[in-house]
């Protein structure tokens, strides 16, 4: 791999027809990465595409028997759905790179428009569920119809803060979706509330009825791979601290 920059590695050639792309990742809570790899499952999406970068660590995901790059792209077989997803955090000082590298491939791809999930961390259980948006003016009030609220002040964070930046002022559209998600336990509940907006807004015929327990199920993989990475990163820091220390 060029260590000059981010690529994008194509893995599998796709016509795609101004595609609906969302994206989620793991931030403040899993919801983004729990509601795309709902999406990935229940839609039979299959891997396009993996991003390699320095600031990408250089994991191996093991999960439902297959072995791949920690950061993908997804397709539906026609190329009008996509999804971009990502297990472990991304180095801060590459979020802009990466996100630059990516909203590049997207305007090559001419998609209909860009949504990024994110979660809003609450403790306990959350009895009442609202879907919050970040968005310019003429994409909020179209989701306001289904239902979904401005997000009134908001910074948004991480890669697909990033992305949504990087975004600006490109002939891309791109919003937030965003809703309260425990950090105590698996919520089900708030990637219901995201695929629900997502059928009722854009059109789509997402299945929710083992949501429940395909979102437990990812929730502990999920949670699985999370902590294990932290581990390996422990154990980098702690080895670190020993080499500068007897070095």
């Amino acid at each position: 791999m060029d260590h000059a920059g981010p690529q994008i590695v194509e893995i599998t050639e796709i016509v795609p027809k101004n595609p609906l792309v969302l994206l989620g990742f793991v931030e403040s809570t899993t919801l983004g990465l729990l509601t795309t790899s709902y999406l990935i499952e229940q839609m039979d999406l299959h891997q396009i595409a993996q991003i390699k970068s320095i600031h990408i660590p250089p994991v191996t995901v093991f999960v439902g028997g297959k072995m791949r790059g920690p950061f993908r792209i997804y397709s539906n077989n026609d190329g009008t759905f996509m999804v971009i997803t990502c297990e472990v955090p991304v180095d801060d000082e590459g979020l802009y790179e990466i996100s630059s590298v990516l909203v590049k491939w997207l305007e090559g791809i001419n998609p209909k428009e860009i949504v990024v999930v994110d979660g809003i961390p609450a403790k306990g259980f959350v009895d009442k569920r609202i879907v919050y948006c970040a968005a310019e003016s003429n994409d909020l009030n179209k989701l306001s119809g289904f239902g979904v609220q401005s997000a009134g002040s908001a910074i948004i964070s991480g890669i697909g803060g990033a992305l949504i930046n990087e975004s600006i002022g490109k002939r891309m559209t791109a919003v937030s979706l965003m809703t309260e998600t425990s950090i105590d336990a698996p919520d089900p509940g708030a990637v219901l509330s995201i695929v629900d907006v997502l059928n009722k807004a854009y059109g789509l015929k997402i299945g929710t009825d083992i949501l429940e327990e395909s979102v437990k199920k990812l929730h502990e993989q999920t949670n699985e791979i999370i902590n294990k990475f932290n581990q390996l990163q422990k154990d980098k820091t702690q080895k670190q601290s020993e080499l500068s220390i007897y070095g």
